[in-house]
């Protein structure tokens, strides 16, 4: 006599219903990628991975509860991160150099990973209209310039780190908006990486 079938716990979804939370993640980046957070609904969510509503519900309360969970993992994300930024990385490096080798995954980084890049941007936007977002948002810019300011401090005159790490952030953001994918595009940043190079290393860096 075959054993009996256990029983469905909690009424868990079966079979390819039974996804993770990163398999929605997964799906809602796709989703933004191809138009933005107005993509996130629920029902075309589990159209997109071939199951029911239940299966959502299953991992998360409602939408709302979702689109936090998937912001919190993208902050996350980008603050582990900012490891390779991290000053002193690389002890035999002088300060010039070490702001060389930032610039470098600052502009180059995003150029590769630019799949990445329209998450971002996409997030950015959602975050003009969402209080969770922008807070989210706020805390990856406020720690990136931080770690910047404090890779600039050794560079630059006293006590403009701060302000220079805004403007270099702001440029490496603006720019790869504006010239990735566009005509001429990847010499305007090599460009933009160059000048920051070489005002970094003048002598009116360190005036």
């Amino acid at each position: 006599m075959p054993a009996p079938a256990k029983a469905n716990p909690r009424g868990r979804p079966k079979g390819r219903a039974v996804l993770s939370q990163q398999d929605w993640f997964d799906a809602a980046t796709e989703a933004i990628l191809e138009g933005g957070f107005d993509q996130l609904r629920v029902l075309p969510l589990a159209k997109r991975l071939k199951v029911t509503r239940g299966s959502f519900y299953w991992h998360f309360d409602d939408l709302g509860s979702f689109i936090h969970l998937f912001l919190d993992q993208w902050q996350a994300l980008r603050m582990r991160g900012l490891r390779y930024w991290q000053p002193g990385k690389d002890p035999s490096l002088s300060p010039e150099q070490e702001v060389d080798r930032v610039l470098t995954l600052m502009f180059e980084g995003p150029a590769v990973e630019f799949k990445r890049m329209k998450v971002e941007f996409a997030i950015r936007d959602y975050a003009q209209r969402d209080d969770y977002a922008r807070n989210i948002v706020a805390t990856v810019d406020n720690a990136r310039v931080e770690q910047s300011a404090q890779l600039l401090e050794p560079l630059v005159a006293p006590g403009t780190a701060r302000a220079m790490a805004l403007i270099q952030y702001s440029t490496v953001l603006g720019s790869v908006l504006l010239f990735r994918g566009q005509l001429g595009g990847e010499e305007s940043l090599a460009t933009i990486r160059n000048h920051w190079q070489q005002l970094l290393s003048g002598p009116q860096a360190t005036a």
